[in-house]
């Protein structure tokens, strides 16, 4: 796969990876978005690349503004990303991993994470190594790019062209299992098709008013004991669906988008998602319901959400 335009696309991600990057670090000041200092960006090991003149995450067919800030490329950094040699599985069953890939009708695509002898254990993320326990880890055309905690991933960083993803599984101490010495983890090689532009307008999404039970929702964020925070999300009355992501309306399936300081930091389809840093300063972390068309739902004009703030020295 080290073909030239896989090394040409994987560099172009980089470079857009490290100019949005540098505007969020200018934007520190305002306190009103994501931002990252040289240091913070050592210790992002683990979140999205981004291209922002190809992220239509949620901009398909209503009228979101499209400041979705969830890729950061984890080749911008350097001291966080070794975590050491792989650990070998040394139990009787080991660990199996396969993935699939389907395009997202917003742009990106969507990775779906099945498994066998694992246990994603979010909340031990950045502890000592438990065997069987642990997370994914995302990489796209050879470059580790994301830690994530779900089964299902929405990657708005890749672009129209071929593109090479791999997840491998990631113990709690981030150190990749292997078998024989070699990596669990999975490979695919995906053709991004072409995102259509016209016809999308970035204004403010029409809301979908809550026909059945109100969805429940609460976030809790944690500083992760090697890098970054990590939110953990509570959901009751919505089926979180990445498969139906981009479909017809269905009341009470959907899925979640986190906001940092009123910015958006990504889309998220399960319970739990790593955030690689925070600007300094009182933070305010929120998750808000999304239908499958991406229009954000609401109970009586008001958006189902919740929040919580913390400091962040």
């Amino acid at each position: 796969m080290n073909t030239p335009m896989l090394r040409s696309n994987a560099l172009l991600r980089l470079v857009a990876a490290a100019f949005a990057l540098s505007v969020f670090a200018a934007s520190c000041d305002n306190s009103d978005s994501v931002t990252t200092s040289t240091a913070a960006m050592d210790d992002m090991s683990d979140e999205h690349t981004d291209d922002d003149s190809h992220d239509h995450d949620d901009s398909h067919d209503h009228k979101e503004p499209d400041d979705d800030m969830s890729d950061m490329s984890e080749g911008a950094g350097h001291s966080d990303h070794d975590h050491g040699g792989p650990v070998e599985f040394a139990g009787s069953e080991a660990p199996t991993i396969k993935i699939m890939v389907i395009s997202d009708p917003a742009g990106g695509v969507n990775i779906g994470v099945t498994t066998s002898n694992f246990t994603i254990a979010a909340r031990n993320a950045s502890t000592a190594h438990v065997e069987g326990e642990g997370h994914f880890h995302l990489w796209v055309d050879g470059i580790k790019t994301t830690r994530f905690y779900t089964d299902w991933l929405h990657v708005s960083g890749v672009v129209e062209g071929t593109v090479e993803l791999m997840v491998e599984l990631s113990a709690n101490d981030h150190r990749p299992y292997a078998l024989d010495g070699e990596p669990i983890a999975h490979a695919v090689t995906f053709e991004v098709p072409a995102h259509e532009h016209s016809g999308h307008d970035h204004d403010v999404p029409e809301s979908q008013e809550v026909e059945g039970t109100v969805p429940d929702l609460s976030i809790d964020v944690v500083e992760d004991p090697k890098s970054g925070f990590n939110a953990f999300v509570t959901v009751e009355g919505l089926e979180l669906s990445a498969e139906q992501a981009g479909d017809h309306h269905v009341d009470g399936v959907g899925h979640l988008h986190v906001y940092v300081n009123g910015q958006k930091l990504g889309r998220l389809y399960g319970e739990a998602m790593h955030i690689p840093a925070l600007p300094s300063g009182s933070v305010e972390i929120s998750v808000q319901a999304f239908t499958n068309d991406h229009r954000p739902y609401t109970v009586d004009g008001q958006p189902v959400q919740a929040s919580t703030r913390l400091t962040v020295s």
